[in-house]
C-alpha cells in the first residue's frame, strides 16, 4: 500500500500572518504553507505578489490607490535591494507629490555601483551619482531628496510631466536654489536639457495638476504671462476671491474647472445629488462678481481645451474676453 505524504498544517494550526504587512516567502513557508498554496492564493485573488518572494493580502489593499499601492512595492523592493534608494517617479510616490503620468509599473531605485541601468524583475535599477547622506526616509524607505526627485522626473519624462512635479515640490517648500543646484550637478546628464526648462518655467504657485498643464497650454499659445492666485479684496480687506490665473494688462481671469477632480487620482468619492448643480451656481455669482466690483471678463477651461485640436478655441476666447473687458471697464462700474 502506498503511503500518502502528510498533510500540511490546516490554515487554523499554522502561525498567524500579519494581515496587513508584507509577506515574504520564507515566512509563509515556515508558517506551513508550501509554494502550490501560495500560488493557488495567488491565482485566487487572497494574495497579491508585489514581486518575486514578496507578497501581501488583498484584503490588505481594500481602500488603497494606485499610489498606496506603489508605495508598498518599493517597500517589497528595497528588501531585497541592498544599499539603494526609491528615485524618480517611485521617489515622487513617496514624496506624496503631483505627477501627471507616472511611470509606476515598475519600481525605481538608484544605485551607486553596476555599469548601467537596467530594468529586472519589475524594478528599473538606475545608476548614477548620488551622496547617500543625502537621502530623506520616508515612512522608513531611505528616498532621494525633493531637489534630485524632481531632476530624475524632468531629465527622463515629458515637458509637461517634469513642470507638473516640480511646481508641486516648490509648492512643498522646495528650494529653487537647490533645484539650480541641483541641475548645475547634472548638466551634462541625459535629459539635462528638458530639465533646465522645467527648472526655468516651475512655479510653485500652481495649485494643481490642472493649474500646471494650464499654464504650459497659455504659454504655448503666446498669450502674455498671467499672475497666479490673485486676491480680490474688498475696501476693508476682506478676500472676497482668489483666482487661478489674471491677466492684468488685458483685466482678464482664467479659471480650470475640474482641477479637483483629477487630483484625486483614482475612485472619485460620489458627489452630492446637489453638489454639481450649488457648485455651478456659486461659480456664476463668483464671476458675477468679479465682473461688477472689479471689471474683469471671466473665461472658463477644461480638460477638453487642453487637447491640441482645442487650444485655437481657446486662445480665440481668451483673446475675446480681452476685448470684451476692455469694452467692460469703460463703463460705469457698481459699487
Amino acid at each position: 500500500m502506498t503511503q500518502r505524504p502528510a498533510p500540511h498544517p490546516s490554515p487554523a494550526s499554522r502561525p498567524a500572518l500579519d494581515e496587513s504587512d508584507i509577506v515574504e516567502r520564507q515566512q509563509a513557508l515556515a508558517a506551513g504553507y508550501n509554494d502550490n498554496e501560495i500560488q493557488r492564493l495567488i491565482a485566487n485573488g487572497v494574495w497579491r505578489r508585489l514581486r518575486r518572494g514578496r507578497y501581501i493580502r488583498a484584503q490588505a489593499l481594500v481602500g488603497l490607490d494606485q499610489f498606496d499601492v506603489h508605495r508598498l512595492e518599493v517597500r517589497a523592493a528595497l528588501s531585497q535591494v541592498p544599499n539603494a534608494v526609491a528615485s524618480h517617479w517611485s521617489a515622487g510616490v513617496m514624496h506624496r507629490l503631483n505627477m501627471y503620468q507616472p511611470e509606476l509599473s515598475l519600481v525605481h531605485l538608484t544605485r551607486p555601483h553596476g555599469q548601467s541601468s537596467r530594468v529586472e524583475g519589475g524594478v528599473h535599477h538606475h545608476v548614477g551619482a548620488f551622496d547617500f547622506s543625502t537621502a530623506v526616509e520616508i515612512d522608513g524607505v531611505p528616498v532621494t531628496p525633493l531637489h534630485r526627485t524632481v531632476l530624475d522626473i524632468a531629465r527622463h519624462s515629458s515637458f509637461e510631466a517634469g513642470v507638473v512635479v516640480a511646481d508641486s515640490a516648490l509648492r512643498r517648500g522646495m528650494s529653487r536654489e537647490a533645484l539650480r543646484a541641483e541641475l548645475d550637478a547634472c548638466r551634462n546628464w541625459p535629459g539635462a536639457r528638458t530639465a533646465a526648462r522645467v527648472v526655468c518655467f516651475a512655479d510653485g504657485r500652481a495649485e494643481s495638476v490642472a493649474e500646471s498643464l494650464a499654464r504650459i497650454v497659455l504659454d504655448e499659445l503666446g498669450l502674455p504671462k498671467p499672475e497666479l492666485q490673485t486676491e480680490w479684496r474688498a475696501p476693508d480687506g476682506t478676500v472676497l476671491a482668489r483666482t487661478d490665473f489674471y491677466f492684468p494688462d488685458h483685466h482678464t481671469v482664467v479659471e480650470f474647472d475640474g482641477k479637483l477632480k483629477y487630483d484625486q487620482s483614482v475612485d472619485d468619492a460620489e458627489p452630492a445629488d446637489d453638489e454639481p448643480t450649488n457648485t455651478l451656481w456659486l461659480e456664476k455669482k463668483r464671476e458675477d462678481m468679479l465682473r461688477r466690483r472689479f471689471g474683469v471678463e471671466v473665461v472658463r477651461m477644461t480638460w477638453t481645451d487642453l487637447k491640441p485640436e482645442r487650444r485655437g478655441a481657446l486662445a480665440a476666447r481668451i483673446r475675446d474676453a480681452f476685448e470684451w473687458a476692455e469694452v467692460r471697464r469703460a463703463r460705469p462700474v457698481a459699487g
